[in-house]
C-alpha cells in the first residue's frame, strides 16, 4: 500500500478546485481520505471517461503536486486505471496540443478528439483483457 499523503495537501483543491468523481476517487485513494459521496465510494472504475474529466484529474495533480509524485499507485485501482495512468502523459501531450491552454485557469477547453479516441482506445484494451 502506499504512503497516504495528508489530506492538508488538499486543502485548497477541495476549496476551489474542479473536481469531479475521477478527481475525487484520486484524491481518496491518495489520502484515505473517503471524498467521494457514498453511491461512488467503492466504485474503483471511475476513471476519467473523457478529455473533461480527465483535464479535471490532471488540474487536481497540477494544484497537489505530491499527488503527481504518487500517481502510479492510483493504477492499483482498476486494469483501466493503469492503463490511464501508464498513459498520462501522452495524454496529456494531445490534450495540449489540440487545445492549447486547456489546463490554464478555470474552465478553460476545447475539443480534444485525438486524446478522447486515446482515452477510449485504453479504456476499451484494459476492459477487454480483464
Amino acid at each position: 500500500m502506499t504512503e497516504r499523503i495528508p489530506i492538508e495537501y488538499f486543502s485548497t483543491w477541495l476549496a476551489t478546485g474542479e473536481r469531479g468523481i475521477s478527481s475525487e476517487m484520486i484524491a481518496t485513494h491518495l489520502t484515505g481520505v473517503p471524498i467521494l459521496p457514498d453511491r461512488w465510494s467503492n466504485r474503483r472504475d471511475s476513471h476519467p471517461h473523457d478529455p473533461s474529466d480527465f483535464r479535471r484529474c490532471e488540474l487536481l495533480l497540477r494544484a497537489v503536486p505530491k499527488a503527481r509524485q504518487r500517481m502510479d499507485s492510483v493504477g492499483d485501482l482498476s486494469p483501466v486505471w493503469r492503463n490511464l495512468v501508464d498513459h498520462w502523459d501522452e495524454i496529456v501531450a494531445l490534450c495540449e496540443e489540440e487545445s492549447p491552454g486547456c489546463f490554464d485557469g478555470p474552465r478553460a477547453g476545447g475539443k480534444a478528439s485525438k486524446a478522447y479516441s486515446l482515452m477510449k482506445e485504453l479504456i476499451e484494451e484494459a476492459r477487454a483483457a480483464s
